[in-house]
C-alpha cells in the first residue's frame, strides 16, 4: 500500500510540472503572437496607404517626447476642408522635423486617418520584414519548446 501513495505523488508531480512548462511556453507564444499581430496591422496600413493613396502637404504641428529624450512628430493635413493628424511611426533623437516644418503625406483616400509621412522606402517593408522576422521566431519558439517539454528541461533554465 505504501508503494502506491509516492508512485501517485511523482505522477500527479509529474503532470503538474508537464502543465506548468506548458503553461509558459503557450504565453511566450502568446507574446510573439501579439507582436506578429502589431507587425500586419502595420504592414496592412503601409501597403493600403501605399496603394490606395494620395499624397499632400502637411505640417509639423507638436514633437511628442518619449523617455529617453526621442521625439515622434505630430503631423496635421487637410482632406476636403477637414482637418487631420496623426503621430509619426519613428522616434528619434534629435528630433527629425521640427515644429513648422512642411513634409509628404500620404493618405488613404477612403479613410484619411490612415496617415504615414511618404517617405522613399515603401511604407509597408518595414512591418513586413518584422512580420518574416517574428513567424520565423514563433517557428524557432515552438521547435526549441516542444523539445525541452518533452525532455522535461525547465524552459527559462534553457536561456
Amino acid at each position: 500500500m505504501q508503494t502506491k501513495i509516492p508512485s501517485k505523488v511523482e505522477k500527479a508531480a509529474t503532470v503538474f510540472d508537464k502543465f506548468y512548462r506548458g503553461c509558459g511556453w503557450l504565453l511566450i507564444n502568446l507574446f510573439v503572437m501579439g507582436f506578429l499581430c502589431w507587425g500586419l496591422y502595420g504592414s496592412f496600413v503601409g501597403f493600403r496607404v501605399e496603394t490606395n493613396g494620395e499624397v499632400t502637404e502637411g505640417s509639423v504641428v507638436g514633437l511628442d517626447h518619449f523617455d529617453g529624450g526621442t521625439y515622434s512628430a505630430i503631423v496635421e493635413f487637410e482632406v476636403n476642408g477637414q482637418a487631420y493628424s496623426f503621430e509619426d511611426d519613428t522616434a528619434s533623437s534629435p528630433p527629425k522635423y521640427e515644429i513648422g516644418e512642411t513634409v509628404p503625406v500620404r493618405y488613404d483616400q477612403s479613410n484619411p486617418n490612415l496617415a504615414q509621412i511618404d517617405s522613399k522606402v515603401p511604407l509597408w517593408l518595414f512591418p513586413s520584414c518584422s512580420v518574416l522576422v517574428l513567424i520565423l521566431a514563433l517557428i524557432g519558439v515552438n521547435i526549441w519548446g516542444w523539445r525541452a517539454w518533452k525532455r522535461g528541461e525547465e524552459m527559462v533554465d534553457l536561456l
